[in-house]
C-alpha cells in the first residue's frame, strides 16, 4: 500500500500503479509535433530558397539593362564621333557604323552582348538628325520579347 501512495509524487516508479483511467502525464514532444515543426520549417526553407531565385533573377536583369545602356551609349558615340569627316547628319555612314557596333557588341567571341541580346533586332535609325538606337533584349527569364529604345539628336 505504501508504494501506492507515492505514485502521486514520484514522476516514475517501477512499482507504482496508477488507478484504471487516469494516465501518466506525458513530457516532451510527441512525434506529430516533431513532423508538423518540420514541415514548418521546410517551407520556410522553400520560401527563402524562392526568394533568393528571385533576388538573382532581378540582378541577371539589371546587369542585363546595364549592359545594353553601355551598349547604346557607345553606338551614340560612334555617331557622334564621325560628325567630325560628315557636314550633315545625312553624311554620316551609319551602315558602317552599325556594322562596326554589331561587331563589337554581338558578334564577336567575347562580346559583351552576345548572350544577352538579339543582333539582328538591333539597331541604329536615323530621321534627319534624330538618330534613334534600338536594342533587342534576350528574355531568358520570361518570355516577352522587349526592346530598349535610345532617342539622341545631333545638333548639326
Amino acid at each position: 500500500m505504501a508504494a501506492n501512495k507515492s505514485c502521486s509524487t514520484t514522476p516514475v516508479a517501477k512499482d507504482c500503479q496508477l488507478p484504471a483511467g487516469k494516465h501518466r502525464q506525458q513530457g516532451g514532444f510527441s512525434l506529430v509535433e516533431a513532423l508538423v515543426a518540420l514541415v514548418v520549417l521546410s517551407l520556410g526553407l522553400i520560401s527563402i530558397a524562392a526568394m533568393q531565385l528571385k533576388a538573382l533573377q532581378a540582378v541577371q536583369r539589371g546587369y542585363q539593362q546595364t549592359l545594353v545602356s553601355v551598349a547604346a551609349l557607345d553606338a551614340q558615340e560612334r555617331v557622334w564621333a564621325a560628325t567630325r569627316h560628315a557636314e550633315g547628319c545625312q553624311d554620316i555612314p551609319l551602315a558602317e557604323i552599325e556594322r562596326a557596333w554589331h561587331t563589337a557588341w554581338f558578334a564577336a567571341s567575347g562580346g559583351p552582348l552576345i548572350r544577352h541580346a538579339r543582333a539582328t533586332d538591333s539597331t541604329i535609325t536615323r530621321q534627319d538628325c534624330l538618330f534613334e538606337v534600338t536594342v533587342g533584349l534576350d528574355s531568358a527569364l520570361d518570355a516577352s520579347a522587349q526592346s530598349l529604345v535610345y532617342p539622341f539628336q545631333l545638333p548639326l
